[in-house]
């Protein structure tokens, strides 16, 4: 799917350079018709985290750890501080479109089971 202006939905783009912070490095566009920049939402946009530690987070909480213990095994495992309320904050805003993302990858695999 192409990409469109945030603003104005034009399609007539540019590339502006590159938007570089701690969390990465991504790609950022101007709108030729009305002067905008932006950079493309991933859907972790404007997160102090990188989306591998957000995800990693979700999933060891959804596999039966307590926040305590997540909170833990990042500070000791990975250097980073978080708060449970920013787990908590995280698991509300991701874990729906996690589910439907898993649910989307599994619909389409055939497994030794399955009947053909």
């Amino acid at each position: 799917m192409p990409l469109k202006c945030t603003s104005c939905s034009s399609r007539n783009l540019i590339r502006r350079g590159k938007l570089r912070n701690r969390v990465g490095t991504k790609q950022r566009f101007g709108c030729k018709n009305c002067g905008r920049r932006f950079v493309e939402d991933d859907g972790f946009k404007k997160m102090r985290h990188k989306p591998k530690v957000i995800v990693r987070a979700i999933h060891m909480h959804q596999d039966g750890m307590s926040f305590f213990k997540v909170q833990t095994h990042l500070w000791q495992h990975d250097g980073v501080r978080v708060s449970r309320q920013t787990l908590t904050k995280w698991e509300k805003k991701y874990s729906d479109f996690l589910k439907s993302d898993k649910q989307g990858s599994k619909a389409g695999h055939k497994g030794p089971h399955t009947r053909r």
